[in-house]
């Protein structure tokens, strides 16, 4: 059977994401998928192993492992000022030669803001950085060792009016965006834009998880940088990103998602289920956090995937109390399961606001929506 080039392509990526996943079923499933023989597929991956994509592994369930190449460096910051982009441009930017144009510009955007973080607020002496890169993603770490992101943002609220706040409350804010340690030189977006641009995205700081992406994804995100922090003496901030080699997915797409060319940054997306730390959303308390500073947006996404239930104190602070005090915020709760949506109907009283735009039909967001 003879395929085009496209077609064949695809073959490979499909097997390439399968390794990946470590699917013990990726010869079968290749075969039923594209309709060829075993002995194709087992050309497919011979191929993949003499270009030094895929390498035999017995631990592994499917037989294989991605081949995977990891580059670290360290800098010291102490000594003469050094800015994010040469950071970028000598020990980063030559190690993601697999990247396509569209990915680069994300990688560069990125990791520039991640860098900058680390510099300026973190006050560490050190910033270490990884690559490691394969046949279909590249992956970023960058860790300092100065004070963490969470902790930072603490002494910022602490100074500015918030009742007994914890890092907690600090998650939180970072989910919504426009908040930043330091207002004057910075707007609070880098890592709110950041997380949306990529695949998979985590920020370890002071004992608390921000993450961002694909759940597989994110899974396997925060397993290795848990795996990472446990053996480092002194981590202030670690941040771990992946990225496809051949994302479609560019920078202006996604800013043009949550901001407009008037008002800047007027769209915040809030993952309810993490921003729910204390558990399950059912208290007006929780929904108070997460109301705080909202009015700053003009439209607001509030995802309830994997949310199975919410209280009914928590559905009525947001979508009856809230709403009606703030008629110029624009709530779009989206994934909703449908306990979820009777609870919001039921505190509506037969009328929610009209602020409050329910779906018509269930919205399943994009990746580049839901990181």
């Amino acid at each position: 059977m003879s395929f085009t080039d496209k077609k064949r392509e695809e073959i490979k990526k499909y097997i390439l994401r399968k390794i990946d996943l470590d699917d013990n079923e990726v010869i079968s499933k290749t075969m039923d998928n594209f309709g060829i023989s075993i002995t194709s597929v087992k050309r497919y991956l011979q191929e993949a192993i003499s270009l030094n994509m895929i390498m035999p592994e017995k631990e592994c369930a499917c037989g294989y492992k991605l081949v995977e190449q990891v580059f670290i460096e360290r800098v010291v910051l102490t000594g003469e000022p050094v800015g994010e982009d040469r950071i970028f441009e000598t020990f980063i930017s030559k190690n993601l030669k697999k990247c396509n144009e569209e990915a680069f510009r994300v990688w560069q955007y990125v990791c520039e803001e991640m860098l900058n973080n680390a510099i300026e607020h973190s006050r560490g002496k050190n910033i270490e950085i990884e690559v490691h890169t394969n046949a279909l993603f590249s992956r970023v770490i960058i860790t300092d060792d100065g004070v963490g992101t969470f902790q930072t943002l603490l002494e910022y609220m602490e100074e500015h009016g918030w009742v007994n706040p914890d890092s907690g409350d600090a998650l939180i804010e970072l989910y919504k965006g426009k908040i930043t340690s330091n207002p004057v030189c910075h707007s609070g977006e880098g890592i709110f834009f950041s997380a949306k641009m990529l695949d998979g995205f985590a920020l370890w700081s002071d004992s608390r998880m921000y993450v961002s992406g694909n759940k597989t994804e994110t899974k396997a995100i925060q397993s290795h940088l848990l795996a990472y922090a446990s053996h480092i003496n002194k981590v202030g901030t670690m941040v771990s990103m992946k990225l496809e080699n051949e994302t479609t997915r560019n920078v202006t797409e996604v800013f043009d998602m949550y901001t407009d060319m008037e008002g800047g940054f007027i769209k915040t997306y809030i993952p309810v289920k993490e921003a729910c730390i204390t558990g399950e959303p059912v208290a007006r308390s929780q929904a108070r956090r997460i109301c705080n500073r909202l009015e700053e947006f003009k439209e607001v996404l509030l995802d309830f995937n994997n949310v199975e239930f919410v209280g009914q104190g928590f559905a009525d602070e947001i979508f009856r109390v809230y709403a009606t005090a703030n008629p110029r915020v624009l709530l779009r709760p989206v994934n909703m399961m449908p306990t979820v949506v009777r609870m919001i109907h039921h505190v509506g009283r037969g009328k929610l606001p009209d602020n409050v735009k329910l779906p018509e039909a269930p919205i399943v967001l994009a990746p580049s929506e839901t990181m």
